[in-house]
């Protein structure tokens, strides 16, 4: 049997994004993993390595400097994240397999979209202030109060996430209308959990059924800012926003303008447009918004062993010359095949 060839693996990734550990390694006895802290550090390995681990939001344009310029043996970028549009706009190179980290955080993504989703239609914001009084105000909490039962809920893609919130959804009786980029193929929904199916283009008609409407599709040129006035302006108004994808997938001075004027019930956002939000910002005051600072895919020992099986294995693929799971298509950064689910 031949032995795998030898390779060396750059890795340019946050503290709580590395996963290659002194076991991961053991297994690797074959693969050089070289850490690097600085742009420095990346630019003396790289020129030597065959692979590049990263995650998006360090994608900087001196990276893509480093990446197209100076690495002549790269063959494979592994980004530890779902998204990669910070990737796309900097520049990937031309003839290097692209791969992501799709449905490993899918779980924690869905139960943060839960987690906020019942947080505005329970009123914790609007609690704190009373907190802060150290008022039990039981009485005053009572107009702020909405359940999920028998409401419906509309998903904008359907992919590992969207289909892990309808589920969840689902366990709260909820009627959930699916929007993705084709719609139903077939006569009747064709996700167990999801009870109707339509294309993007019908998404203005079903927003008017929505009393939540969740956010969790890609970032793209025709999902930008599709979310605007005008699409506010014909929902409920005890209607919920959650976007747990990209902050530019919605128009955020009309959700401001929506929010403040109560046209809308409220929302709760893991993502703004321009991160960090800015300190002058209307959403930090909002007693009808929920913010978390884009961390609803982080947390649990779970999804690091579920990122820690997926790296493994693309990297048994590599040393053997096969495909990866969840290669990404460099010119529409969409999903190739997805062997993961």
């Amino acid at each position: 049997m031949k032995p795998p060839v030898h390779f060396r693996v750059a890795m340019f990734v946050p503290p709580h994004r590395d996963i290659v550990d002194q076991a991961f390694q053991q297994k690797f006895p074959n693969i050089t993993f070289c850490k690097a802290h600085t742009f420095e550090d990346l630019a003396r390995e790289l020129p030597t390595c065959q692979a590049l681990l990263i995650n998006n939001s360090l994608y900087s344009a001196e990276v893509s400097r480093l990446v197209t310029r100076h690495a002549p043996e790269l063959e494979w970028i592994q980004f530890t994240t779902v998204g990669i549009d910070t990737a796309f706009r900097r520049g990937l190179p031309s003839g290097v397999v692209i791969t992501n980290m799709r449905g490993v955080r899918s779980e924690v993504l869905a139960s943060h979209v839960m987690a906020l989703m019942l947080g505005v239609q329970r009123g914790f914001r609007n609690f704190e202030t009373f907190r802060k009084q150290k008022q039990w105000n039981r009485d005053g909490m009572s107009p702020y109060l909405r359940t999920l039962e028998e409401s419906t809920l509309v998903i904008a893609g359907l992919g590992s996430i969207g289909s892990n919130v309808a589920r969840k959804a689902k366990a709260f009786d909820m009627r959930v209308i699916g929007v993705t980029r084709q719609g139903a193929t077939q006569p009747g929904p064709v996700d167990p959990y999801v009870d109707k199916m339509v294309s993007r283009k019908h998404f203005r008609e079903v927003l008017p059924e929505a009393d939540v409407l969740v956010l969790s599709l890609p970032l793209e040129p025709q999902t930008h800012h599709m979310l605007g006035a005008k699409e506010l302006a014909i929902m409920k108004p005890e209607a919920i926003v959650i976007n747990i994808s990209r902050g530019a997938l919605i128009d955020e001075p009309a959700l401001i303008d929506a929010l403040k004027n109560r046209r809308i019930g409220g929302a709760g956002l893991d993502v703004v447009e321009n991160e960090p939000l800015a300190a002058e910002s209307p959403l930090w005051e909002m007693d009808n918004v929920l913010l978390t600072p884009h961390i609803g895919g982080r947390g649990g020992t779970a999804q690091d062993r579920r990122a820690a099986l997926l790296l493994e294995e693309n990297l048994l693929r590599f040393q053997a010359g096969e495909s990866l799971k969840n290669e990404v298509d460099p010119d529409t950064g969409r999903l190739k095949i997805s062997l993961l689910r």
